[in-house]
């Protein structure tokens, strides 16, 4: 689906939305489970385009539904992979993903453990840091988000008025909110990069989950900032 021109949410993903930016070269932010890369693949036949010009990967946080198909990903395509270096270590297998702070879903995690795909460790190739500049859509900016996870990163595009952020911002059945609590490792924190994403200029915010709000899209992020208290 365009949202707007040069930039697609890919349909029918498992998980987490993934995104796809188009210009000379390919990029693409989130890659889903780790059984989406070949509807990420087919999507992009899809377009006309080649496979092989994705050029990078960008990561917003290492959780499973995020980063699940980048290391299936960056051997079909030879494609980069971005990310901050709080989750690079998580996203790499250097250490173990972080278990949910919620002392119920980590039973339920161990319960399901058995039947639960996991992610195949990826390198990462460029750590990216805050406010960190990017040549994508005219221009993004890194805005690290943590709270959710440590390393959680959004991207703003001023020149688009666009701001893509990952799991930072919630967005479920036509609500906003900050991210699920028991997935999220410090939730001060989280609410915190909440206050600074609703201080950029964004017309359209495109979430991890659930769909790309299109117009006014920081102003709604304020409204929920103030309802936050």
């Amino acid at each position: 689906m365009e949202i707007i021109p040069r930039l697609h949410r890919i349909s029918g993903m498992r998980g987490a939305n993934a995104y796809l930016l188009l210009g000379s070269s390919l990029t693409l932010v989130d890659t889903g489970m780790p059984d989406s890369y070949e509807t990420i693949l087919a999507y992009i036949d899809s377009l006309g385009l080649d496979a092989r010009s994705l050029d990078r990967i960008v990561i917003t946080h290492h959780h499973l539904d995020h980063v699940g198909s980048a290391a299936a990903l960056k051997r079909r395509t030879s494609a980069r992979v971005l990310a901050h270096p709080d989750d690079a270590v998580f996203i790499s297998g250097e250490q173990a993903p972080l278990p949910p702070q919620s002392p119920v879903m980590r039973f339920l995690f161990w319960l399901m453990a058995p039947l639960m795909p996991s992610a195949e460790p990826v390198s990462i190739d460029l750590a990216v840091r805050d406010n960190e500049h990017l040549d994508l859509l005219g221009g993004a900016t890194v805005v690290h988000v943590p709270g959710h996870s440590p390393g959680a990163i959004a991207l703003h595009f001023p020149s688009e008025g666009l701001l893509i952020c990952g799991d930072a911002i919630d967005h479920r059945r036509g609500r906003l909110g900050p991210p699920p609590k028991g997935f999220t490792m410090d939730m001060g924190q989280a609410i915190a990069s909440i206050r600074r994403m609703a201080e950029l200029e964004f017309d359209i915010l495109c979430p991890g989950h659930g769909a790309p709000l299109v117009g006014g899209a920081d102003e709604r992020v304020r409204a929920m900032v103030r309802g936050l208290g």
